[in-house]
């Protein structure tokens, strides 16, 4: 196995809030409901890093930056470690809560990741009528 870097001073209880653009949502007929696509946690560029932020460090309007741009997921640390995933305070965290999620994220591991997010309140993509 290999060794995955993590912080453990971060609580499984914590949430973080991940991006979501509107081609990285899915409607899951089994759940009934839209959730965020695995792509939606895939990591940035090449260094097998997914970037997100703890919710208790910032707001979702600090996260969503401009308005209608992002949708926000949210998932608590502990399911990301359950899944074999680690969750870093990022080098140029800033004191603005921005983590980086570590790990090998196989599609099985996206899959459970991606079924375990919610939508944060008042950024979530709207239900078509």
């Amino acid at each position: 196995m290999t060794d995955i870097f993590d912080t453990p001073t971060i609580s499984d209880d914590e949430v973080v809030i991940r991006r979501v653009r509107p081609d990285e949502v899915v409607f899951d007929r089994e759940l009934g409901r839209y959730r965020p696509s695995t792509q939606a946690f895939k990591q940035n560029g090449v260094d097998g890093l997914t970037s997100a932020y703890l919710m208790s460090a910032t707001t979702p309007r600090e996260v969503a930056g401009d308005p209608g741009r992002w949708y926000l997921a949210a998932v608590q640390v502990g399911i990301l470690r359950a899944n074999g995933l680690g969750v870093v305070l990022s080098d140029d965290d800033g004191g603005t809560g921005h983590v980086d999620i570590t790990g090998r994220k196989t599609r099985g591991v996206l899959v459970r990741v991606a079924l375990a997010a919610n939508w944060v309140p008042g950024y979530e993509p709207e239900i078509p009528q």
